[in-house]
């Protein structure tokens, strides 16, 4: 049984870094340095947040996502100014650039999922995705305190 797990765990590592690493040499991927598609996405789905908001969806230090909304406002894909009832507050949107970069991210990811999924059955889709569910229950369950606290915002998009 134990081979059985060590050999579970080899394939789905392995697999997770071969799909990073095809997603980020993809032509098709337009995010132009580390952390931009990300942000990109989060943006895409809270519109207006704050941009402590987003180093915790992110999970990253206030001061990491600072530098990356420099790179994006500079490349005019986002917009960042104070909230006008609270200055200390700096809420960020994409700009029409920002959600057209967007959309193209997806239509990519949205072609390489199916390209990936085109010999799986709905049947192995089911129950694999209720493997992963029942990992996820267990990982929480055991580990809970030591997983990011935001997670599951970033897991619904």
């Amino acid at each position: 049984m134990a081979n059985q797990e060590d050999q579970l765990f080899q394939q789905l590592f392995c697999l997770i870094g071969e799909l990073h690493h095809v997603a980020l040499q993809r032509p098709a991927n337009k995010a132009s340095f580390r952390g931009q598609g990300r942000l990109v996405h989060l943006l895409a789905h809270n519109p207006g947040a704050a941009q402590r908001e987003l180093a915790v969806l992110a999970q990253v230090k206030p001061g990491s996502i600072s530098e990356v909304l420099e790179r994006l406002e500079k490349d005019q894909l986002v917009t960042r100014w104070r909230d006008e009832r609270d200055r200390r507050i700096v809420r960020v949107q994409l700009t029409a650039k920002g959600e057209q970069l967007y959309q193209e991210n997806l239509a990519a990811r949205q072609r390489f999922e199916r390209e990936l999924l085109q010999t799986v059955t709905d049947q192995e889709r089911a129950t694999f995705s209720m493997v992963v569910q029942k990992m996820q229950e267990q990982l929480q369950k055991n580990y809970g305190d030591l997983l990011p606290k935001k997670r599951k915002e970033w897991q619904q998009h």
